[in-house]
């Protein structure tokens, strides 16, 4: 029974963090790439790797511009130190 439970419950986080189910919940790019400048350069890094073996492609792309954004930011911010 516990074993069943577990297996629910692996299922349903595996169904949240899929990446054709992320993208349901933004309504915009813009919104979409809002959520992905909360996370570090790496943690955009991992989802891109993420999106791209489930080919949305068109989500690649706007995760690599935020991530270029973040890199321009953190020369900026080195620049200031």
């Amino acid at each position: 029974m516990a074993k069943k439970k577990l297996g629910s419950i692996i299922r349903a986080y595996e169904d949240l963090i899929n990446p054709v189910n992320i993208i349901k919940h933004f309504k915009t790019d813009k919104e979409f790439k809002d959520w992905a400048r909360d996370g570090s350069i790496k943690d955009i890094e991992y989802t891109m790797e993420r999106f791209e073996a489930a080919e949305l492609y068109e989500h690649c792309k706007l995760l690599l511009e935020v991530k270029k954004e973040k890199q321009k930011w953190n020369i900026k911010k080195k620049n200031w130190e």
